[in-house]
């Protein structure tokens, strides 16, 4: 069973998520976060109407994207990425090594059946949650550092290090 853009429009509006709806381009399209972090959000129905995808992009202060591409700090950010998407029930950080830019994406397949109010509901508001990730990216980006305390972080973050290290030294990545 497939569901329009018009439809998953119709659903957040229900939901009182302040979007546009591009009927030209299928695609909805809003902005969200705080005075710190802002994300732009993404929303298509692909492969007629059998996918939905919602793309969060991390904005920078200018709120342009955050381009990640060159930063000598990438491994770090990398690493953080993968921990984050260990850490997430659903839901994916992706960074995109050709434009240097960080997104957080859920695709969900709708071959039997529509989008209910309460899973876009639950999909928005993990959503909006990657805005408190991009302060943590930031930083990253900035100094190099996880911002992350104590001994079981930390030895976490050491093992998803030494992961990465070991797939690059393989030549997966």
């Amino acid at each position: 069973m497939a569901m329009s853009i018009k439809e998953i429009s119709a659903v957040l509006d229900e939901i009182d998520f302040n979007h546009k709806l591009d009927e030209e381009d299928d695609l909805i399209y809003s902005a969200g976060g705080n005075s710190e972090n802002t994300l732009a959000f993404f929303i298509r129905a692909r492969e007629n109407g059998e996918l939905f995808d919602m793309l969060a992009r991390l904005l920078d202060d200018n709120r342009d994207q955050i381009d990640a591409k060159g930063s000598a700090h990438t491994n770090v950010l990398m690493s953080y990425l993968l921990l984050r998407n260990y850490q997430t029930k659903f839901g994916t950080w992706e960074f995109d090594s050709e434009d240097g830019t960080i997104s957080f994406a859920v695709e969900i397949p709708l071959e039997d059946n529509n989008l209910t109010k309460k899973q876009l509901k639950r999909i928005v508001n993990l959503m909006m949650s990657a805005g408190e990730e991009a302060g943590n990216i930031k930083h990253i980006l900035a100094h190099g550092k996880l911002p992350l305390e104590g001994d079981d972080a930390a030895k976490k973050i050491a093992e998803l290090e030494a992961m990465l290290a070991k797939l690059q030294g393989a030549g997966s990545i």
